[in-house]
């Protein structure tokens, strides 16, 4: 599945693709492409969803490629749980 996320930093709109890759019972990774950079996070949020834990976080990481910048990996990060949420209610 593939779909685009905004997120704003330093009063700049970054605009992202992001595809959602192969997800199994218990992780899913999510490819993440700028212009020309590219990065892999990888989440246990259906893990957790599967075993009905609705309200903890999900924990994040990176599995492929860097984010130097601490603040816009949470900002991809919430822009990405947002949109799920949006997708799938």
């Amino acid at each position: 599945m593939k779909f685009g996320i905004n997120i704003i930093h330093d009063r700049k709109k970054i605009r992202l693709a992001v595809e959602r890759l192969a997800p199994n019972g218990l992780l899913e990774q999510f490819e993440v492409t700028a212009r020309n950079t590219s990065f892999r996070l990888q989440t246990n949020r259906m893990l957790l969803r599967n075993k009905g834990l609705k309200y903890k976080r999900p924990d994040w990481k990176i599995v492929a490629g860097v984010v130097y910048n601490r603040a816009i990996r949470e900002k991809i990060i919430a822009a990405i749980e947002a949109k799920m949420n949006e997708i799938e209610s």
